[in-house]
């Protein structure tokens, strides 16, 4: 069993950690790199101190060697402490409020938000560099229309969800019907949704070949997320969490895991935390046998790994099942807790193993990061990229300069700057000394709060995406 750091002694090792990496010969320069594999695991309302890289209690012993094999970020950060927004940020590089349908707000049923035709994904990007394209799991940026589904927006298969959470067994939103599709169609499918996603990636990727073309798969779990049920068809090994009115019809929110993960966490007493343990070991399983078979077909050497979580988990509401590692808020909120989260890559032979890195970085960095290694970074000099090319971080451990990160989520905001934190307008935090924001300086340090205050102006200003490029 992992042992569980307290959050001071995790930030001096990691500092120490990092400070050895930083000693450590260069892995390598882009100029020697061919285009790899690039291999996207988006994880759901995953908590930063739920990994056992991370000081956690649940084993994920698969999840963790991605960081063995390459580098665990300290100071990872999504762009909203939400599924849409931050879903939104990955795929654009760019602020969800950037959106020009509605994307920086959750999609719930019935919800006409979407892309517009004109907003580039990344999917549409790394095809264009001669890519195969697959997302796995959930896609949650809009599906009142057939061309707001994945397959018009850079992806050439789709298997999963195009809405939100769905009950793991049932793949229903509740009482409202399957939300389960495969490509553009609705499907009947029977399994655990973590392992029916697995199986769907696992059959992609043995048809991927070492001398093929490159492909770049999206496996956006839906896990740990809980699910949506009808009160009136509940599987087994269901655990309600509450259960309310929605449009009209009684619905649930549940967390659910097969029988043999529930036995591995029968020693814990929170009901809540016990299940969501085993939804948390469950897809670490998947990510284990997505591995082996990258090992097994010759393909993890040339395949870029990411390993992210959408946003922090629910360490408060629903009985606080997950952990976000002593971090004050949880998701739905601008504080740490909500969108500082666990984020790991891993590029055998190309980045050094074991690896920490407490640089501040984001997902909206990976689209310029990715245009920089794979070769389509003069095509985002004509796109609204908010986000920064951090490859020579990766790669040679640079520093990246200092940059004001925004996060928005339903009326609630922060910045970030340095060391310096801005939350709703009027706390200032010491991020460096004060990580779980305990001590408002905002009294102490006007010239400060009001310099973080004029940089989100600045920010918010920012007009939506741009199509006339």
């Amino acid at each position: 069993m992992p042992v569980k750091l307290s959050r001071r002694d995790f930030c001096r090792l990691t500092g120490a950690a990092a400070g050895y990496a930083a000693l450590q010969p260069l892995a390598c320069t882009k100029k020697s790199l061919s285009p790899p594999n690039i291999l996207l695991i988006y994880a759901d309302d995953l908590g930063y101190g739920d990994l056992s890289c991370y000081g956690g209690d649940i084993p994920t012993p698969h999840i963790d060697s991605i960081a063995e094999s390459g580098i665990r970020f300290s100071q990872f950060y999504v762009s909203s402490p939400a599924c849409t927004p931050s879903r939104y940020s990955l795929l654009t590089g760019c602020y969800p409020h950037r959106s020009r349908h509605g994307l920086d707000k959750v999609y719930m049923p019935g919800d006409d938000i979407h892309f517009d035709v004109c907003e580039t994904t990344l999917a549409e990007l790394v095809k264009e560099r001669g890519y195969r394209t697959a997302l796995f799991g959930k896609w949650h940026l809009g599906k009142a229309k057939e061309s707001y589904l994945p397959l018009y927006h850079g992806f050439d298969h789709f298997c999963g969800m195009p809405g939100g959470c769905v009950d793991y067994y049932r793949h229903t939103y509740g009482p409202q019907g399957r939300d389960w599709y495969v490509d553009n169609q609705p499907a009947e499918e029977t399994g655990y949704a973590t392992e029916l996603i697995a199986d769907h990636a696992l059959d992609y990727l043995r048809q991927q070949k070492p001398e093929g073309d490159p492909f770049f798969v999206y496996l956006a779990f839906n896990a740990p997320h809980y699910g949506k049920s009808s009160p009136d068809d509940l599987p087994p090994n269901t655990l309600s969490l509450i259960e309310y009115d929605y449009q009209g019809q009684r619905v649930m929110n549940t967390l659910q895991a097969p029988v043999e993960y529930l036995e591995r966490f029968a020693y814990i007493s929170s009901p809540a935390r016990r299940y969501y343990s085993a939804m948390v070991a469950s897809m670490d399983d998947q990510v284990g046998r997505v591995l082996r078979l990258l090992d097994e077909r010759g393909l993890r050497d040339n395949t870029l790994i990411w390993f992210i979580s959408d946003n922090g988990g629910y360490s408060i509401s629903y009985d606080g099942h997950a952990d976000n590692g002593g971090f004050r808020g949880e998701k739905a909120t601008v504080y740490e807790g909500g969108i500082r989260i666990p984020a790991l890559v891993s590029w055998k032979g190309r980045l050094q193993p074991e690896q920490v890195n407490d640089q501040v970085l984001c997902t909206w960095d990976l689209m310029p990061t990715l245009g920089s290694l794979i070769g389509f970074q003069n095509q985002l000099q004509q796109l609204p990229i908010d986000g920064r090319d951090v490859s020579d971080a990766l790669l040679n451990r640079a520093t990246v300069a200092d940059r004001p990160l925004f996060f928005s989520w339903d009326n609630k905001n922060a910045l970030r700057y340095g060391k310096w934190k801005l939350v709703h307008e009027t706390e200032l935090y010491d991020l460096e000394n004060d990580p779980e924001e305990t001590v408002d300086l905002a009294k102490r340090f006007p010239a400060k709060a009001a310099e973080l205050l004029e940089m989100q102006k600045t920010i918010l200003a920012y007009p939506p995406y741009r199509c006339d490029a």
